[in-house]
């Protein structure tokens, strides 16, 4: 897009074109809105002053990350259900985090992907019984004491990840009980659906990474 975007990765990953933008703020952020297409920078300036700024970003991660796998779009603006909407053909998915944003993007036929960033640290409230199922929390209690917030944290992305793949084929909220997962040592996961309402048969894949102080996550949905 242009000399003033701040990428901190990009990664052809299984899943897509990944882009990490660093989010900047002043005039810096404003220079990032500048190369934004016109709907899209009317759409931000109806958000207030945090979320215009993590919203700018992620547009501008995900244009960086079309543009490096050879697609193009007009003005991105959300969809019914609040993703991107993006040509026919590609498809894509944005997380943001208060300091990084990143977009995913590929080529693909009935497939849609998901795109999920947490910084690695630890959290002040411990969100295990919230996002986890029974199952899961019992795979935790059996980690040392170190290693579960870290391995939380991995299930509680991969789930946001596999959230956004899904929505376009159930178009509802689906809460994070209705997934089970299991992070594998090689960066993929076991996954189990427990859709409350009995959507599906549908194929999940997940890939997650550790990078520095990030864990990034995407996911592959397909009807089965």
């Amino acid at each position: 897009m242009g000399g003033d975007v701040d990428v901190a990765f990009d990664l052809e990953l299984p899943h897509g074109r990944c882009v990490g933008v660093r989010i900047p703020d002043g005039e810096a952020l404003e220079s990032l809105a500048q190369a934004l297409r016109d709907e899209e920078r009317a759409h931000a300036a109806a958000f207030g002053a945090p979320r215009r700024r993590t919203w700018i970003a992620g547009r501008t991660a995900l244009r960086e990350a079309l543009a490096r796998a050879g697609a193009e779009a007009s003005a991105v603006l959300p969809d019914d259900r609040g993703a991107p909407g993006l040509p026919a053909g590609i498809v894509g998915s944005v997380s943001h985090k208060d300091r990084i944003a990143v977009g995913l993007v590929a080529r693909e036929g009935a497939a849609r992907i998901g795109v999920d960033v947490e910084i690695d640290a630890p959290r002040s409230i411990d969100i295990a019984s919230k996002v986890l199922r029974p199952e899961e929390l019992a795979a935790l209690s059996a980690l040392p004491a170190a290693a579960r917030g870290s391995e939380l944290l991995v299930r509680f992305s991969a789930k946001e990840a596999v959230y956004k793949a899904l929505d376009p084929f159930v178009r509802r909220y689906v809460g994070f009980r209705e997934v089970a997962l299991t992070p594998q040592p090689d960066g993929t996961a076991q996954v189990a659906m427990h859709l409350a309402q009995g959507e599906g048969p549908f194929r999940v894949e997940v890939r997650w990474l550790r990078r520095e102080d990030l864990i990034l996550t995407t996911a592959r949905v397909e009807r089965a």
